[in-house]
């Protein structure tokens, strides 16, 4: 599966991060503003949801 990167919204202090996902069910975070890097639940899974394709 290819990298695929948009924008989302830093956990830590709420900036515009940068975020890329490899696998479509986790998502890694890097934000410039505050230096915060982690992995997140893919926001397309929240509530139950889930991607088809």
């Amino acid at each position: 599966m290819a990298e695929i990167r948009f924008l989302n919204k830093c956990p830590r202090c709420g900036s515009v991060a940068e975020a890329w996902t490899e696998d479509g069910v986790s998502v890694k975070i890097c934000c410039r503003t505050c230096g915060y890097e982690g992995t997140l639940p893919h926001p397309d899974l929240k509530n139950g949801a889930w991607r088809v394709g």
